[in-house]
């Protein structure tokens, strides 16, 4: 029978045929040509990389996930693992002929000394070329290189191994190929479970000739919780991984309870469950060719996803802050290039309005990050740091394209910057209420880094409602000078009624 569970955050429908008394063989639980290629393997072949193995296999086979023959992407640096022997590892600057290779998405920990021995440096580069030890490498890299041997390939891309650390130019040139290095891969090995660089990942009784399957009589069912398992494992609290995950065609989560396969068929489980994915954000995730399922969605679930993709990014942790805008920017390039669209700093010309209105979460104060030699401008949430959200309203209209708009060769908006009338300010909490002069409250402002004295607005849009009726509401970015020519800058964000925003204004440069 088929068994629906729904998660709470992306309503996967579990599809799982239950062992009934009649049943003959525990193996009808999964479709029969993975437990047959399993039953039928050699002794000398370990059941649990034999299913990793037969993922991959139905995938290569059966759907269109793995990037297309002939692709011309392959990293600047790569770790040799096929040496005849299993603990020299060399790193390399060329193709293999014919080859594919496997990334790792992990956390990298606390960085110590001890753990910094680990990485590509300076010092290092030139020995590594000739060769280095697996058995100087820690836990998770050497869970990640066996897994890399089961699954039949020779090339593995380690972000700390294969981009030369503490140097800043290598950084900067490697840091904007991300994109292309995770949608390239054959596949990700997602060291979920893993906090740091020395836990691993790898269940220390693989080694047993036996893996647990679901629905044999007298044993409870193990309901697969996939949200849970892999959403709230470490890996997923790392800003950096949302773009790993998202941009890598298929995936290998190796999460605390069970392994998982992810790719754009669904997601299959370790104990022979399948989850399959409702056209929700998730559907979006599950895109082998990311983002080419979000052209044909329509401008409504499109919007949508982007704002719960920029939403679980904001919230992810970060080392340094000042990654805030790169650690993203591929995925954000990639979606503009697909929608045909102008992108700036995590803003979409087509969808310029609602992604403008952002404010800070709930009981989180926003600080301004210390961008180092670039100007990240105060209308974008990439400009501070912690977790945002929006105001959504389906209704929203904007204003011509004339009112608003990006400047062409500066980090600004052209704006058109109005003034507050016949109204005053009081706290209410986490937000401020405008009150007008009569006592009613006429709107709410979120500012983003506290309240700072202001007197002047910016109109973003309107709702559809009474738009020709003067209480008609309007949302609104809350605006400062920043002195005698220099323009404006954002304060917050807001909604208001009309009537008590000046129709007179002006047109200004918004930073």
């Amino acid at each position: 029978m088929w068994v629906t569970c729904f998660s709470p955050s992306y309503s996967f429908r579990l599809v799982s045929t239950l062992r009934t008394s009649e049943h003959r063989s525990p193996f009808d639980l999964a479709k029969r040509p993975i437990l047959e290629a399993i039953n039928g393997a050699s002794t000398e072949c370990l059941p649990y990389f034999q299913l990793l193995r037969e993922w991959v296999r139905e995938c290569d086979q059966s759907h269109e996930c793995k990037r297309p023959t002939g692709a011309n992407y392959w990293p600047t640096r790569v770790i040799f693992v096929g040496d005849p022997d299993p603990d020299k590892l060399v790193l390399v600057e060329k193709r293999g002929t014919g080859e594919d290779y496997v990334t790792l998405s992990h956390c990298w920990g606390v960085q110590t000394e001890e753990t910094r021995r680990f990485c590509t440096t300076q010092d290092n580069y030139q020995r590594r070329l000739q060769g280095f030890s697996y058995n100087d490498l820690p836990k998770t890299f050497q869970d990640a290189v066996r897994v890399t041997r089961e699954l039949g390939k020779q090339h593995l891309w380690i972000d700390s191994l294969c981009i030369i650390q503490q140097n800043q130019e290598d950084w900067k040139k490697e840091a904007g190929q991300m994109e292309n290095v995770f949608a390239s891969a054959y596949c990700t090995i997602a060291a979920t479970s893993a906090s740091g660089c020395r836990d691993g990942f790898l269940k220390p009784d693989l080694d047993s000739q036996h893996i647990e399957i679901q629905g044999i009589p007298g044993r409870p069912a193990y309901v697969s919780d996939f949200d849970k398992d892999v959403g709230e494992g470490p890996l997923s609290t790392r800003a950096w991984v949302l773009q790993e995950r998202v941009l890598s065609r298929r995936t290998i989560h190796f999460s605390a309870e069970q392994t998982y396969w992810e790719c754009g068929s669904g997601v299959r489980c370790e104990n022979f469950t399948k989850l399959e994915c409702p056209p929700g954000r998730h559907y979006f995730v599950l895109d082998a060719n990311f983002p080419t399922r979000l052209r044909t969605a329509g401008h409504d679930r499109t919007v949508d996803f982007i704002k719960y993709l920029f939403k679980k990014y904001s919230r992810c942790g970060i080392t340094f802050e000042s990654d805030r805008d790169v650690a993203i920017s591929g995925l954000v390039e990639r979606i503009g290039a697909s929608l045909e669209t102008g992108a700036r700093y995590g803003i979409f010309t087509c969808f310029l309005a609602d992604l403008l209105l952002w404010k800070r979460s709930d009981g989180e104060m926003a600080d301004r990050i210390e961008y180092s030699g670039r100007t990240v401008p105060s209308w974008s949430w990439m400009a501070y740091s912690r977790g945002i959200d929006f105001i959504s309203d389906p209704t929203l209209v904007v204003p011509p394209h004339t009112d608003l708009c990006f400047h062409n060769n500066k980090p600004a908006l052209i704006v058109k910057v109005r003034q507050f009338a016949n109204c005053r300010i009081e706290q209410e909490g986490e937000r401020y209420a405008i009150v007008a002069d009569t006592g009613k409250m006429v709107g709410t402002l979120w500012f983003d880094r506290g309240y700072i004295e202001f007197r002047h607005c910016v109109v973003i849009g309107m709702r559809k409602d009474n738009m020709d009726d003067a209480r008609k509401t309007y949302y609104i970015l809350v605006v400062r000078g920043k002195g005698p020519g220099q323009g404006y800058e954002r304060l917050g964000v807001g909604e208001v009624e009309a009537r008590y925003v000046s129709k007179k204004c002006n047109r200004e440069e918004l930073w």
